[in-house]
């Protein structure tokens, strides 16, 4: 009775050993297929986070500076071309290629849904990084013609006061006077139609007043002061500075759109909601590569 005993629990022990060789020997296999199958995506992952961690993090502005002097363009463009050139297509092959892998196995099928995961998010992370970069840049670059077109705007008013302070001939002086007339009834409307522009109205609201009001409105200017009778070279030319001015306030106004845009784009792509991805995906690629070593480790 004894013996017979013996003999179950020797069978047992080694139909156990058969099973767990066997579970093991499939595993094997299904990790070297998995690892075969992820090689090339292990090589772009290897690949994003190097270039990832070579971003110049510390210079990413995640305010918008009244003054473009605080911005160095060149680095951000620099930034901008790292993520545009290498960082999202390497995120984006990631993520197409890894739509091709299929995992049978429970265990290792665990271990690939962390990585798809983890794909995922710095897809995420390169792809919001990349628009934020480039909402900065080009609200940069809006807040510059800004100040450009003010700047000339300036330099024309300037002119135009001059000629119209040293001009003596009466015919002359007669026909400014009516330009001024007319140029003041035109100031007087813009400024009544821009005060929409300084309120709280949405985006959206302000760009459609300058489509629909403010743009019609300029040129309607521009045609009130072509349809006065000119023949003095003084009145001509500040007609001619006057409707540089009213151009310069069409430019203005569409590049104000602009950088409305850019600012509500920078406002919805939070810096500080985007860095911290680059934590969340690290930590899962930390779990994932440590548990690829377990089970390599296991199977020697």
């Amino acid at each position: 009775m004894h013996h017979s005993l013996k003999n179950r629990f020797g069978l047992l022990l080694l139909f156990s050993l058969i099973i767990m060789a066997g579970c093991s020997n499939a595993l094997a296999e299904d990790m070297e297929e998995y690892m075969s199958d992820m090689e090339e995506i292990h090589e772009l992952d290897e690949q994003f986070t190097a270039e990832a961690e070579s971003l110049d993090y510390e210079y990413l502005p995640e305010e918008l500076s009244s003054r473009s002097v605080d911005v160095d363009t060149e680095r951000l463009e620099k930034i901008s071309g790292k993520l545009e050139e290498d960082i999202v297509p390497l995120a984006d092959q990631m993520a197409e290629k890894i739509k091709a892998v299929e995992v049978d196995n429970e265990e290792l099928a665990e271990m690939h849904d962390s990585f798809k995961e983890s794909v995922e998010i710095k897809q995420d992370f390169a792809g919001q990084l990349d628009e934020y970069v480039k909402a900065y840049l080009m609200s940069v670059r809006s807040s510059e013609e800004l100040i450009e077109l003010s700047q000339s705007f300036m330099e024309n008013q300037e002119e135009r006061d001059e000629i119209i302070e040293n001009t003596e001939n009466e015919k002359a002086v007669e026909e400014i006077d009516s330009l001024i007339e007319q140029i003041n009834k035109n100031s007087e409307s813009l400024e009544s139609e821009s005060q929409l522009l300084q309120g709280d109205e949405p985006v959206d609201v302000k760009q459609e007043h300058i489509d629909d009001v403010m743009t019609p409105l300029i040129d309607k200017h521009i045609q009130s002061l072509n349809q006065i009778n000119l023949e003095t070279e003084s009145a001509i030319r500040v007609r001619s500075l006057s409707l540089e001015m009213y151009y310069g306030f069409e430019k203005y106004y569409h590049e104000r759109k602009n950088t409305m845009t850019y600012n509500e784009k920078l406002q919805g792509l939070q810096l500080q909601s985007i860095i911290p991805m680059k934590e969340t995906y690290q930590k899962l690629d930390e779990n994932y590569y440590s548990r690829i070593k377990e089970i390599e480790s296991e199977l020697e």
